[in-house]
């Protein structure tokens, strides 16, 4: 009898052995498991290994959403100043250990907004503008972010610190997309960049 007989007749014994609610719990148990695999496959399709953020491919596909659902938002693009001597001298896993923390601190200032690692040590959010009176809330939030990354960082006993140059794009509810107000943000940041004494610019 060859194996495929064998697993054949084993499958057989198996299924008549089992009363119906036996059947119907282990292919219950069966779906949960590819739901699950399922799962965990977009959620690594859509995100940032290393950090945990969403990834520039889930940037492409929610950020047209929350342009249309909400009119108004702003686009940050940020790139860190002085990581890449941190890297040089201390290696790679104190490193990826400062992308990490700066990762944490973007996600606690933009809350329930999207947070995104570009590439590299390049980030990216899009903050919603969810204000309820005159003023948006995102020149705060900016802001908080900004001085959230200068905080020092102890890693591996070595007290570090990056500083990030920031662009803003702002849609007030004009007709646009998500790729035109990050060409913006990427714009303003540089240009932020080449202004040492501006930690981040809004696009005008």
């Amino acid at each position: 009898m060859d194996i495929l007989s064998k697993l054949d007749t084993a499958t057989g014994a198996r299924a008549a052995e089992e009363s119906p609610e036996d059947e119907v719990a282990r292919l219950r148990a069966q779906i949960a498991r590819l739901e699950a695999e399922r799962a965990a496959l977009r959620w690594e399709n859509n995100h940032d290994e290393l950090t945990g953020l969403a990834n520039r491919r889930h940037l492409n596909a929610a950020g047209p959403r929350l342009l249309a659902r909400t009119g108004r938002c702003a686009v940050v693009v940020l790139d860190l100043n002085g990581f890449k001597p941190i890297n040089d001298r201390y290696g790679h896993a104190a490193g990826d250990e400062v992308l990490r923390t700066v990762a944490g601190r973007l996600s606690r200032c933009v809350r329930d907004d999207l947070a995104v690692r570009l590439s590299g040590d390049e980030f990216a959010a899009v903050l919603t503008d969810a204000r309820t009176g005159p003023q948006p809330r995102w020149p705060a939030a900016v802001e908080a972010l900004a001085t959230a990354i200068t905080e020092p960082m102890t890693i591996d006993g070595h007290s570090l610190s990056v500083t990030a140059s920031i662009g803003v794009a702002v849609n007030d509810g004009e007709p646009t997309t998500i790729a035109e107000l990050i060409r913006r943000a990427d714009l303003a940041m540089y240009r932020a960049k080449a202004d040492r004494y501006c930690s981040n610019v809004v696009f005008d």
